[in-house]
């Protein structure tokens, strides 16, 4: 058996409880006891899981490096991430398909550092209007034999999220079609009117990609995606609390008002811890200057955030600890299917982030397995 001792988040307490977390050999929160002394000990959370991620270090999915997901899981890794989905940009059927056919073979062994646990199709089914930094020359018609020819039959549900926009012709059939098939359908890059958007829910979809950027914006006649994010409660919305993408203050009234529908993200592409430079995206330049990516005519290409720098905006935004952690990582394990992740309790999986009273990633552990370790001593024999 194996254990750490620390602050741990508890889920019941909605609060840091000094105590003892106990895993079997198999990776199975046995218990947790309680235990004064651990009152100043390290902070423990929730393995964090990102359901959008293009890459990072210097590496992208699109990429045809053999060794991309295991060196992406290893980087994610050190920013306390447990689980991460792979996510591709709009590109040409076959590009797509090579990818989806790469990464499931490449998974079939363990990764050394996050768990991979399938791709999000961030495209080709989107709108050109709001393309944002996704090539145009690829987006594709949203046709059922399309998304046949991408995956077959998905019968593994590797493919486990796709973003689409549900006012192009013919894309509430493709909806069904996924949702039928094992993937879950975030609405996205898309000037869809809140009627347009309300009949993408009713087809199936149930979240919202990179929610305020690249859809249709609020208005008082005409609510857009936006509207429609703040006011369904069937949809997930994602978030990049990198201060670029979104105002602190406008994170601030999310998480007050739908914080158990918030999904933190990072969109990050690959320049995601490196230095600022010049780097690619899709095939398009991409500049990184004082922490945004941007194409050369500005538009934003991606992010460069990782996700326990996301957790320290937020706390120095005053977002409160509980709801960061759950859309950190339980309501994404929720949204995935993930049902034994998220959280720190008996019988749940030990994916756990040991942290710094800074809130700075000290270790990560995935199934009680250390993936990160940047301490000078090992806990308990860990």
């Amino acid at each position: 058996m194996s254990s750490l001792s620390g602050r741990i988040f508890l889920d019941s307490e909605q609060a840091l409880v000094p105590g003892v977390v106990h895993w079997d050999g198999k990776g199975q929160i046995e218990r947790i006891e309680r235990d004064p002394q651990a009152q100043t000990g390290p902070v423990i959370l929730p393995g964090f899981i990102d359901e959008h991620i293009h890459g990072i270090g210097g590496l992208d999915t699109m990429d045809r490096e053999p060794g991309r997901f295991d060196a992406m899981s290893r980087a994610l890794a050190r920013h306390g991430v447990t689980g991460f989905l792979a996510t591709t940009l709009t590109a040409p059927l076959e590009d797509l398909r090579r990818i989806i056919e790469e990464s499931r073979s490449i998974a079939l062994g363990p990764l050394s550092g996050a768990r991979l646990w399938g791709l999000h199709l961030e495209g080709p089914f989107i709108d050109p209007i709001f393309k944002g930094a996704q090539p145009a020359n690829a987006i594709a018609a949203p046709l059922v034999t399309s998304a046949q020819y991408l995956m077959g039959d998905n019968r593994d549900q590797w493919v486990r999220l796709i973003t689409m926009a549900p006012n192009m012709p013919g894309a509430g059939l493709v909806i069904e079609w996924m949702r039928q098939h094992g993937v879950a359908v975030n609405l996205g890059h898309s000037s869809a009117t809140f009627d347009e958007g309300k009949k993408g829910v009713l087809a199936g979809a149930d979240g919202l990609t990179h929610f305020f950027n690249a859809m249709s914006p609020l208005n008082h006649r005409e609510p857009g995606l936006v509207g429609l994010g703040l006011t369904e409660p069937r949809l997930w919305c994602e978030l990049i609390a990198d201060g670029i993408h979104i105002r602190p203050e406008m994170l601030a009234y999310v998480f007050h008002t739908m914080a158990e529908r918030v999904l933190l993200i990072t969109d990050a592409m690959a320049a995601a811890d490196m230095p600022d430079g010049d780097y690619q995206l899709g095939g398009s330049p991409v500049t990184v200057s004082h922490g945004a990516a941007r194409l050369n005519d500005g538009t934003l290409a991606g992010s460069v955030l990782t996700l326990d720098q996301a957790l320290r905006n937020l706390l120095r935004w005053g977002i409160p600890l509980p709801a960061i952690v759950s859309a950190l990582s339980g309501n994404s394990a929720r949204r995935l299917g993930l049902l034994d992740r998220g959280a720190i309790a008996s019988g749940m999986r030990a994916d756990l982030v040991v942290l710094d009273n800074a809130y700075n990633v000290e270790a990560t552990y995935c199934e009680g397995r250390p993936i990160f370790d940047a301490r000078p001593i090992l806990h308990n024999g860990q």
